[in-house]
Parts: C-alpha cells; structure tokens; sequence
C-alpha cells in the first residue's frame, strides 16, 4: 500500500505542489512581517463616534484575500488530483493489471481513497497555517473577523471537498479518465447554463441583500450551529466516503480489465 501511495504522489507531481506550498508560505510569511495591519480607529465628528480606516487597514484589506485563494485552492485540489491519478494509470495499463488480479482491485481502489483523503487533510492544514500567519501581524479589523470566520469554516469546507471527491472517484474508476471527464463536464455545462439562465430571466434581487459583515454577524450569532456543523460535517463526510469506497469496490468486483482505460 505504501508503496502504492507513493506512486500516486509522484504521479500527480507531489513534490512540485510541496515547493510551490512552501515557498508560496514563505513568501506570504514575509509579506505579513513586513506588512503590519492595524486596528480599526475610533474618530469623533459631529455626527458622533465613527470608525475610520488607517493605512495598515488597506494592508489588511490586500492580505486578506491571500487565505481565502490558498483555501479556495485546496478545496478544488482533489477534484484536480483524480483525473491526474487515472489518467496516468491507465497510460502506464497499471489500472487494467490490477483489475486483473484476483487480490488487487481494493487495495488498488483503497490506495486512491487514502492519498485523495490525505491530500484534503493536508489542503486543510495548510489553510489553518496560512490563517495563522495572517493573525501574527494583523489588527482588530473587519478583515481580521473575515479571516478568522473562513478559519472557523475550514473543517466544514473539507468536509465538503471530501463529499464532492467520493462522489467524483466512482466514476473515474470505474468509467476511466476519458469518460468520466467527459460526464464531469457535461454536468458542469448544464449547471452553467443554468446559472446563465437564471441570471437572465431569475430574481436577481437576492444579490443586493448580500452582505459580508452581515454575514459575520450572523456566525457570532448562531455559534451553537457553526460549532455543530463543524463537528458534525467531518464525521459525515468521512461516512460517506467510506460508503463510496465500498460502493466502488463492489461495482468493480466482477468486472474485467478494461485495457483501453
């Protein structure tokens, strides 16, 4: 199994995605240092006490969004890695030897499992790192409340880049790289359509009640439902994706080698 593991890694380039994190850690790391955010100041007008942006502020607001790409990235990750896996199994027919052995398909399904479930691990660990970062030097501000909420929905993220990979790796084993890629993006197609639609002839008012800092409100106010969803959406996720593997391995008990991937 170890060994199978690394193959995948260095399958879909592992080392490459391991320097690229570090030094884009690294480089974030020295932009926080040499950046300090600053708290939001009090100010008094005629009006009455207002909160008025300082210059390390605008800083905050830049980093900001650094952690919200990192995470966004780590969560498509493993929906990225999958076709790299298959793809480059059925070019070297190590899909279709497995497939004929009477012993090997689970192992061989298990090990894809495990490496797609440890890539959204360390997706996630990373995230917490680059929050952190973000934290040393930043201020009582708005955008340090936004990092913070994306930190407290970092598991729950995961939780559902997990889901969204047990449900992808059936088809890509089962089907193979050329055909699911083929379904994966017509289903994307027609939900893109479906956005262009409704942005034509849906209510588009929805969009002006959206509001970010609401929003934040909105976790500090319902923080019994965020602290269980946060439980709660790992051990489901992880369920799910058992169920999947089972799933897979059933389906592909009985069937042969399918040479051509």
């Amino acid at each position: 199994m170890s060994g199978m593991l690394y193959k995948d890694f260095l399958a879909v380039k592992g080392k490459k995605i391991l320097v690229a994190a570090l030094v884009c850690t690294l480089l974030f790391t020295a932009l926080r240092l040499a950046l300090p955010g600053a708290d939001m100041v009090n100010s008094t007008s005629g009006t009455g006490e207002e909160m008025r942006f300082v210059d390390g502020n605008m800083i905050d607001g830049f980093l900001w969004t650094m952690p919200f790409l990192f995470a966004f990235i780590g969560f498509g990750l493993p929906s990225f890695l999958i076709k790299g896996l298959i793809t480059q199994d059925e070019k070297n027919k190590i899909r279709a030897f497995t497939k004929a052995l009477p012993f090997g398909k689970s192992t061989y399904i298990a090990s894809k499992y495990i490496f797609l479930a440890a890539a959204v691990y360390a997706a996630m660990s990373m995230g917490f790192i680059w929050c952190e970062i973000y934290f040393s030097r930043s201020g009582n501000n708005p955008f340090t409340d936004i990092v913070r909420n994306l930190q407290s929905f970092l598991i729950i993220l995961s939780g559902v880049s997990l889901f969204i990979t047990g449900i992808e790796l059936p088809f890509f084993l089962t089907l193979g790289s050329k055909r699911a890629t083929g379904l994966k993006s017509a289903i994307l197609e027609l939900l893109f359509l479906f956005v262009i639609g409704w942005f034509f002839f849906g209510n588009l008012n929805i969009f002006e009640k959206i509001d970010i800092f609401n929003m934040m409100e909105w976790t500090r106010t319902h923080k019994f439902e965020i602290n269980m969803m946060i439980v709660l959406s790992p051990v489901t996720a992880s369920i799910l994706y058992f169920l999947s593997y089972k799933l897979t391995c059933a389906i592909n008990r009985n069937r042969e080698a399918d040479i051509d991937g």
